[in-house]
């Protein structure tokens, strides 16, 4: 009999984990102070920056939370499969 779905729980656990540091590496300080001179611009610019910013974070935080729910997916895999294996044990 084969499986009709077979995961490998320490791939995708290293597969998370790399997709969490990358959303993780993607969090940045904060703008510092536009030097120079206020030029009609730069209230436009710094608006445009600051809302790149935000989608890139919105990213970030969309990358982690897809890692966190691949470990949760991995988890669920695995307890159903013990409890699969302890049935077929109660059988024999």
């Amino acid at each position: 009999m084969t499986p009709d779905l077979e995961v490998d729980p320490d791939g995708v656990r290293a597969w998370a984990a790399a997709l969490t540091a990358a959303g993780q590496g993607f969090h940045l300080a904060p703008l510092p102070p536009v030097p120079g001179p206020r030029w009609s611009a730069t209230d436009g610019g710094t608006a445009a920056a600051a809302a790149a910013r935000r989608t890139v974070a919105e990213i970030a935080d969309a990358l982690v939370a897809t890692a966190r729910a691949a470990n949760g997916t991995v988890d669920d895999y695995e307890a159903a499969d013990d409890r699969a294996a302890a049935r077929l044990r109660n059988i024999a």
